[in-house]
């Protein structure tokens, strides 16, 4: 009786392994990321690991930063699977070793108006995840009654605010980003077109705009990132200028006592911040490989979805590439979400060519000269021939 048990046992075992084949661990992916709302990217990939029993492990970089680790990663054959990175980093596609995403994997759902930020070389580098990626003010309703529309209006507020020992607005002096909003004010761009235009008379008017802000002192021109947003918080500066991505932040920070309105105007003309998208893209090594291939297809399906993209704009107050979720926001905003909408219509789409990073390169240099006493003319001239020399190299190469 024992063996026939036994034949029974090994029977039973072997038609369990049958109908229950055993599968293959599903491969560990890696995302990096430099998003500030990094709490929100968190719970995204949490919820798509739990869903899908998926293993993707996220890795925050600082924003100055992630440009160059990228690079360097890419020359070392270090690259992560997935990269969540600025649409204007699509540029640099050879350079950061990104793969080409199939169009199909592009749901009907996505606004056609994202797909802007992530083709070049009629090739799609990555996935629209958020967008906006935009300039707004915030004021501090303690320390301003009526917020102001124009920039010359600080002349008459900014004695009664330093007598306070408040500074009058903040943001980060020597980050173009914030500059360029300047230069779109002035009609100019720093890229037209696909050419990269820096030497304008747009980029001479705003330089100049740029230091006369300085020069009365409605701002410190050695305020980094961190010192403008930790002024603002702490109620030692009465406005700030700051993107989306840090909307929810100051809401959760400041409350009732946080004011939104658009960009003031210079004079009559109108402020125009850039506006992009975040997308995530993969490295080539990762789509080469079947099974990572599997995982990253789930996941680009993942964030598209109606409901996925609901949860980031809850989340973080970053905006919708889903057109479902993108109308359901716009029917019903908040007065705080009206601004913040409003303002990204305002806004001008960055391009994503190569041609943008290396504009970004050299504005960053004649900036430096031009702070250190060169004129407007001079500096405008100088980041455009640096700005051609370096786009011959990339092109060379």
């Amino acid at each position: 009786m024992s063996r026939k048990r036994s034949f029974y046992h090994l029977l039973l075992l072997c038609l369990f392994a049958l109908s229950h084949p055993l599968r293959a661990q599903e491969p560990e992916l890696e995302l990096w990321h430099s998003q500030q709302a990094g709490y929100v990217i968190d719970e995204v990939i949490a919820r798509f690991n739990q869903e899908g029993n998926h293993r993707v492990q996220v890795t925050q970089l600082e924003p100055g930063k992630i440009k160059a680790d990228l690079l360097l990663a890419a020359q070392a054959r270090g690259l992560p699977d997935l990269m969540l990175i600025p649409s204007d980093f699509v540029g640099l596609y050879r350079q950061m070793a990104l793969a080409p995403l199939p169009a199909k994997w592009f749901s009907p759902a996505l606004m056609a108006s994202t797909l802007h930020y992530v083709t070049l070389d009629r090739q799609r580098w990555g996935m629209p995840m958020m967008q906006g990626n935009h300039l707004m003010l915030f004021y501090n309703k303690a320390l301003v009654q009526i917020p102001m529309t124009r920039w010359q209006q600080l002349a008459d507020m900014a004695p009664a605010l330093k007598a306070k020992g408040v500074y009058p607005i903040s943001w980060p002096y020597h980050d173009m980003y914030y500059f360029a909003a300047f230069l779109h004010t002035f009609g100019g761009s720093p890229v037209t077109e696909g050419h990269i235009t820096l030497d304008t008379p747009a980029m001479v008017q705003a330089l100049e705009a740029y230091r006369a802000v300085a020069s009365e002192r409605w701002i410190d021109p050695d305020c980094d990132y961190d010192t403008a947003l930790a002024r603002f918080n702490e109620g030692k500066s009465a406005y700030l200028i700051n993107g989306d991505w840090a909307f929810n932040d100051l809401v959760k920070n400041m409350g009732d006592q946080l004011g939104v309105t658009l960009l003031p105007q210079w004079e009559t003309r109108p402020m125009r911040s850039l506006s992009g998208a975040y997308v995530i893209s993969a490295s080539r090594w990762a789509m080469d490989d079947e099974d990572r291939r599997a995982v990253i297809q789930a996941l680009m399906a993942f964030i598209q979805r109606d409901d996925i993209q609901q949860f980031i704009y809850r989340q973080g107050a970053l905006l919708p590439v889903n057109q479902q979720a993108f109308n359901a926001i716009s029917q019903h905003p908040t007065p705080q979400t009206k601004v913040l909408m409003e303002q990204f219509t305002l806004s001008t789409p960055m391009p994503s060519d190569s041609a943008m990073s290396i504009a970004w390169q050299a504005m960053d240099k004649g900036f430096e000269r031009f702070r250190e006493g060169s004129s407007a003319a001079d500096a405008a001239r100088y980041m455009q021939q640096l700005a051609d020399q370096q786009y011959r190299q990339v092109k060379s190469k």
